[in-house]
């Protein structure tokens, strides 16, 4: 990865705006300066820093170029610094307007600097943010950009997913190296006087999407919509910050067999700001079986079938090295037969999200968990990190579900209401617009409370049996972990380990196929199931890409696992025919 091409790739996608414009859209990713802070330090204005970081990348990957080499080398406080012209092109076109400075993630405590003046404070480290500023807040030349970052990985009291410090030194396990700092795209825009600040939209139907656009100052703004082929099929105007209902004439669905996305585009009336978003109407919904409670999609039964993909890469990360390398987690599911996707204890950028509706991939989205170590301190950050979650990627069809806990991560410290568990589960469907079910607790003790709308079960290495009820689907949330190690492949020699270890690659996949049929026998039943992993994980080899994404399996392995998915999924679709 060049430093001119680092991060070349919007993460707003589900509200863009003239992404690429050299009048209004500067990219800051890049090399930084950087170096380690002590608490408490003053801002460092107009010094150069001691080393140079390639934004985005978390410090820890080695395409930050600053990795520690040992877990007693780990860089808890920090200081970023870039220095920048603003192109002519950018100047003339913010007068009479305004700025916006954005940042898709930083982890984890984030102070912002702009020309020596304080924009603000941002805590968490899986959502977004941003600073309005005037036009007389950036220069032509001279800009001075500094950022102050606390994250005290595993050792905080925050939701910090599968980070462990210690695995610098000592991979293994199901934790992994930390990712501190800046790890999605920083970039600088030029927006009107008066702008569209977020668009909410409901696509939880298979016949309106209802919208909403928030303004910086109330004024009417005006929808329409597209359809695939660029025909308008719907348009209305109303004020900003009222929601309202457009019937799409002719409806196509989204899903896994048809994908279908409409263009959105929502401008303030007068020829002012204008953005550029989209939508998938489709309805993933609990309806009675013969066998008690089923997922329906789109009005017809469908099973999910999918894997645990806690969406790391070998050289940067939390951060794909390439757009392509994000897409390519999401793409090399049709060659398995699956169609979901459980994102496991991470928030990814959007634009990961927008490759999952592109392929019309079902995605059950974890919350992010403090797994280990969790107290009453964790609480108001879960809270937070969680309805930030929501918030900033409820946008996108592909998420069906939510899962708030995971395991016994960290469910048990959440003792008193508002804050206790059926607390978090009503706040989880309080702040989703979707309607999507919501998963308690995936594989542990609060799922045995059964105040969700799934029974989940995590058993390794072979798929237990579920049942649903009259108020819950059955869901094999976990199962698997088989692991062939391959020479060459691996993150440390000789350091791989798995939940059930085979000779070869032909053994994983036939093993895998007996798992599966164990599954179809089940999908009279049971209507989701979740093999981990997509793939190996530094020194968790259970994946069936190794870690650094080639395949372990032949072609021929590859169609009978693709196969023995397919009659799963078979199953549940001739319940609709009868």
């Amino acid at each position: 990865v060049a430093p001119t091409d680092a991060g070349p790739f919007d993460d707003a996608v589900s509200k863009l705006r003239d992404v690429g414009d050299p009048k209004k859209w500067i990219n800051l990713n890049g090399l930084w300066e950087w170096e380690p802070a002590a608490e408490n330090d003053p801002a460092p204005f107009g010094k150069t820093l001691k080393s140079s970081i390639l934004v985005p990348f978390p410090v820890e990957s080695c395409l930050s170029g600053v990795a520690p080499n040992s877990s007693d080398a780990i860089v808890m406080r920090m200081w970023y610094r870039l220095t920048f012209d603003a192109p002519p092109a950018v100047m003339d076109t913010v007068l009479g307007g305004l700025l916006t400075l954005n940042f898709g993630s930083v982890d984890w405590n984030t102070t912002v600097y702009l020309n020596g003046n304080l924009l603000g404070n941002h805590v968490g480290g899986y959502d977004g943010f941003q600073f309005t500023l005037s036009p007389a807040a950036l220069k032509s030349q001279g800009n001075e950009l500094i950022v102050n970052v606390y994250d005290p990985s595993d050792t905080g009291a925050q939701p910090n997913g599968k980070q462990r410090i210690s695995a610098i030194s000592k991979p293994g396990g199901d934790t992994y190296t930390p990712t501190s700092g800046i790890w999605q795209t920083v970039w600088l825009e030029a927006v009107p006087s008066t702008f569209i600040e977020s668009l909410k939209i409901n696509q939880a139907s298979m016949e309106a999407v209802s919208v909403t656009a928030m303004t910086n100052s109330p004024t009417p703004v005006h929808f329409t919509v597209k359809d695939p082929s660029g025909t308008i099929v719907s348009t209305v105007t109303i004020p900003s910050g009222v929601s309202v209902s457009m019937n799409i004439p002719n409806a196509q669905t989204w899903g896994p067999d048809t994908p279908t996305l409409y263009t959105l585009e929502v401008s303030i009336s007068g020829g002012g700001d204008v953005v550029t978003s989209y939508f998938g109407l489709r309805e993933f919904l609990l309806a009675g079986s013969p066998t008690g409670k089923r997922p329906l999609l789109n009005g017809k039964f469908a099973f999910a079938a999918g894997f645990l993909d806690q969406s790391y890469f070998p050289d940067g990360l939390y951060t794909a090295p390439t757009d392509e390398a994000l897409a390519y987690d999401i793409e090399v599911l049709e060659s398995f037969g699956l169609n979901m996707i459980r994102l496991h204890q991470k928030v990814n950028p959007e634009r990961w999200y927008y490759h999952a509706d592109k392929n019309g991939v079902l995605v059950f989205q974890d919350a992010v968990q403090k797994y280990g170590g969790a107290s009453n301190a964790t609480i108001p950050f879960f809270v937070a990190d969680m309805t930030a979650m929501i918030d900033g990627r409820g946008n996108h069809p592909c998420i069906v579900q939510f899962e708030t806990f995971n395991e016994g991560d960290c469910w048990e410290v959440f003792k008193t209401p508002p804050h206790d568990v059926a607390g978090i589960v009503a706040l989880a469907r309080k702040t989703d617009l979707n309607s999507r079910l919501i998963d308690t607790d995936s594989g542990g003790g609060a799922n045995n409370l059964h105040i969700g709308d799934v029974n989940d079960i995590h058993t390794y290495p072979w798929p237990g049996d579920p049942q649903p009820s009259d108020t819950q689907y059955a869901m094999v949330g976990e199962f698997g972990g088989i692991g062939a190690f391959q020479e060459g492949h691996m993150w440390t020699p000789d350091g791989c380990h798995t939940y059930l270890h085979v000779d070869t690659a032909s053994e994983e996949a036939s093993t895998y196929v007996q798992m599966a049929a164990k599954i179809e026998a089940m999908a009279d039943h049971v209507s989701a199931s979740v093999y981990t992993q997509t793939t190996d994980l530094e020194n968790e080899c259970d994946g069936f890409l190794n870690y650094d994404r080639t395949s372990k399996f032949s072609d021929a392995d590859t169609k009978a696992i693709k196969a023995a998915n397919l009659k799963i999924r078979a199953v549940v679709d001739a319940l609709n025919t009868k």
